[in-house]
């Protein structure tokens, strides 16, 4: 692996845990907004799902939308000469969103609300977090290739085998994010109603 991208890795495992615990900071200061009767993760919504009878398919279109809409938004950034300062924003948001969830699971539920969070996000998650990686190292190269060719790490011999190389890379990248979207369709829901029993 190359320095540069060394580096990258680290600077944003960094950024993660600033705004992960930016996030656990946020939950604490404001839980009375958003830990209110009808605010995040209340008795009454897990309550709903645990007894909801989860139409796999439909969940399926559901997040397929969203992730790839997620990574579209992602590869075009990449294209513009902000690509690599949007990968750290979306690094960032995903570690206050993650550290807010688990806040509030916890201070809800206790040691239960732990168990609530890695319910919550298993397995899907384990396929999701590589791809999502993978992509934004795939478009800080190309936004670097465009923008900062000083910087760049991958070597190609022409412009045509970069190219099918990065669109090779970008299919493969899609495959996991479908097999993750199918997991979290069809998976996720029983290992969380299953969990909910004991809530």
């Amino acid at each position: 692996m190359a320095r540069r991208e060394t580096e990258r890795y680290l600077k944003w495992l960094l950024t993660f845990a600033g705004s992960f615990i930016a996030g656990i900071l946020i939950m604490n200061i404001a839980k009375t907004y958003f830990l209110s009767d009808g605010g995040i993760l209340n008795s009454s919504t897990l309550s709903r799902i645990k007894y909801l009878n989860v139409d796999g398919t439909m969940l399926l279109r559901y997040t397929l939308f969203e992730r790839l809409k997620t990574a579209f938004i992602l590869i075009i950034f990449s294209t513009t000469f902000i690509g690599i300062i949007a990968s750290y924003l979306f690094v960032a948001w995903q570690g206050v969103l993650t550290g807010m969830f688990l806040t509030a699971a916890v201070i809800r539920y206790g040691f239960k609300g732990i168990l609530l969070f890695f319910a919550g996000v298993f397995p899907q998650q384990l396929l999701l977090v590589p791809a999502w990686i993978m992509l934004l190292n795939w478009g800080c190269q190309l936004c670097m290739r465009f923008y900062f060719p000083n910087r760049v790490t991958e070597k190609a011999p022409t412009q045509k085998h970069y190219l099918l190389r990065k669109g090779a890379i970008l299919l493969w990248i899609f495959g996991v994010v479908i097999i993750g979207s199918i997991l979290e369709s069809y998976v996720n829901p029983i290992i969380l109603t299953e969990l909910l029993k004991i809530f």
